[in-house]
């Protein structure tokens, strides 16, 4: 293969960008999706079987979703076997190390919590790495980490043991594994905490030389003593335990590595900064990042975890789709997943139930804060996840599943005089949820929002207090999941302000009388059920905005004991306002 050359009429190869002994990386412009992407070849896919595995582990790799582990994005599997994957401008961590040396506890500190996050989150997808090295974790020049390797071969030695092979890299090995025991979570713990040490001090914990030398050092699992390692110590000590058992789990050690950076998160190297109302403080590296896979690649093993302490993990990535499954409605009618049907933290399943109207089945991840338990809410308790059942009519039917403290999942199922039992769907819903959440860690979204998408934006900093200066009393403003919407409210006039975003699609026609505020489109709608409200919607639009199905919807909701149109000059008022602050 050459410059130039095509894989597969698509991929226009670009740089060879080193070979291991996983095969060969090159960079190469998709001419199809315009982008640039990383392309891996295995040395050799001669037989059957070997196509047959490189299948078979190119689509667990498919599985991982995560900001700080690579992304698959396709296969391709003709006359020769290529995995196409992201792409990112910068070095495996084995290189940082020979051309600089061993590198400060701080910035060693900052690569671990985001490897361990992604160890932590393929773990809960009942996925093991199994090959966890600095050959195998990528570092940009501002401390964006990210696990790469996910996929086709490893390095294996035919041993004594039962099960006859040892595969990984020796140098960072856990001692059972080197003995013949199979790879567990615990194992790709022990073989991210050799990497630190080995990016502390210099040299993996059983050294270099033949692989056949490391491996019996390895085997012997006696570690040398830590000399640069300052407030890591402690950690690294429990990961490189001898025994499994007494070693951290990878969110543990996320969470230990999290107290140490403190507030540190890696700057985004591609999109421009925001506005300060538009940062967040704490929020997941942006995926629009790309990455390379340059060394070893490591075959996916799935396997039995218990429940993960961290279930939703970042927000904005949380996959809501990922908590309901088409197929268990099959008896129900005919249905469709719906990723786009309303806010950004809701996934849909409309179901045929022979009339015009379909069965809604909605899955929305929510702040428990935002949800208003009361006593008329009946506990079911279960094990591990309580769900609340909430007072239903003939129109819907409404549960909501504790995550945790924080966090729940609300599920409805409606439409009006269904035909169906809408509790007994809805109860078919809990069931997925419970099942997905009993797994661990709820699976990342399969794409990143567009750049230009509401959903970058923080929806309680487009109201701040001088807006809300009219109202008497209100509260600071109450933060919905992923920060999608937000809610103010006064006591002294018992008034209600709620913004959130939406998603519309674009082919629909928007209710409400259609005005200009503030220059921009928006729609005012009365609440014909209360009276007692006042929404306008305005469509979110960016200048050169590239056309989509569905646009972002900013939706301002002023709600109180006047009658609404009473309220809509208020209502107009804060989203002239809120659509002021979103353009500026």
């Amino acid at each position: 293969m050459r410059t130039g050359d095509l894989v597969d009429g698509r991929y226009q190869l670009d740089d060879a960008r080193g070979s291991g002994a996983g095969g060969l990386v090159w960079t190469a412009f998709d001419r199809k999706l315009k982008r640039t992407v990383a392309l891996k070849r295995p040395h050799t896919v001669d037989s059957a079987a070997d196509r047959l595995q490189f299948r078979r582990e190119a689509e667990n790799a498919a599985q991982v979703h995560h900001p700080n582990a690579i992304s698959v994005f396709d296969t391709v599997d003709s006359d020769e076997c290529w995995l196409v994957m992201e792409h990112l401008s910068a070095d495996s961590l084995d290189k940082i190390l020979a051309a600089n040396g061993p590198l400060p506890p701080h910035r060693v500190a900052r690569i671990g919590v985001q490897i361990a996050a992604a160890l932590a989150a393929v773990h809960a997808q009942k996925i093991l790495h199994r090959d966890v090295k600095p050959g195998n974790i990528l570092v940009t020049d501002h401390d964006l980490a990210k696990l790469t390797d996910f996929g086709i071969s490893i390095w294996c030695e035919v041993t004594g043991t039962d099960d006859g092979r040892v595969c990984g890299t020796p140098a960072y090995l856990a001692p059972e594994v080197a003995g013949g025991r199979a790879a567990t979570e615990a194992s790709d713990v022990f073989s991210l905490g050799a990497t630190l040490f080995a990016a502390l001090e210099g040299t993996p914990p059983f050294g270099s030389g033949e692989p056949a030398e490391v491996l019996a050092r390895a085997r012997e699992g006696a570690i040398p003593p830590m000399v640069h390692a300052g407030p890591l110590a402690p950690l690294l000590t429990r990961m490189l335990d001898s025994r499994p058992t007494k070693r951290p789990t990878a969110n543990q050690v996320r969470q230990r590595l999290r107290e140490i950076v403190g507030d540190w998160e890696p700057p985004d190297p591609v999109a421009p900064r925001a506005p300060l109302w538009r940062r967040r403080p704490v929020q997941a590296i942006t995926a629009a990042v790309v990455v390379v896979a340059l060394a070893v690649v490591v075959a996916l093993e799935r396997y039995p975890d218990p429940v993960s302490t961290d279930l939703i993990g970042d927000e904005r990535t949380a996959d809501p789709c990922s908590l309901v499954r088409q197929s268990v409605f099959r008896d129900i009618g005919p249905s469709e997943l719906k990723t786009d049907y309303g806010n950004f933290n809701r996934c849909d399943v409309l179901i045929d139930v022979g009339r015009e109207e379909k069965l809604d089945v909605e899955v929305q991840l929510v702040t428990r804060a935002s949800q208003k338990e009361r006593e008329d809410w009946r506990l079911v308790t279960g094990d591990p996840f309580d769900v609340l059942v909430v007072p239903s009519d003939d129109t819907d039917c409404n549960r909501l599943v504790r995550v945790d403290d924080k966090y729940g999942v609300r599920v409805t199922a409606k439409l009006a005089n269904s035909p169906r039992d809408l509790c007994r769907v809805a109860g078919i819903a809990v069931a997925t949820v419970k099942s997905v959440l009993r797994r661990g860690q709820i699976p990342r979204r399969p794409k990143d929002f567009p750049t230009d998408s509401l959903a970058g934006v923080e929806a309680c900093a487009l109201l701040p207090a001088e807006a809300l200066a009219g109202f008497e009393g209100m509260n600071p403003g109450m933060p919905g999941f992923g920060d999608w919407s937000c809610k103010w409210f006064t006591a002294v006039t018992r008034t209600e302000v709620h913004l959130r975003y939406d998603q519309h699609a674009a082919t629909d026609s928007i209710k409400g009388q259609a005005k200009k505020l503030g220059g921009h489109e928006a729609y005012v709608e009365l609440d014909t059920d209360s009276g007692q409200s006042c929404t306008v919607q305005m469509p979110y639009k960016t200048r050169n905005q590239a056309a989509r199905a569905h646009v972002d919807m900013m939706r301002l909701t002023v709600k109180g004991e006047r009658p609404g149109p009473a309220l809509c000059p208020d209502a107009e008022r804060l989203a002239t306002a809120a659509a002021t602050n979103l353009y500026s």
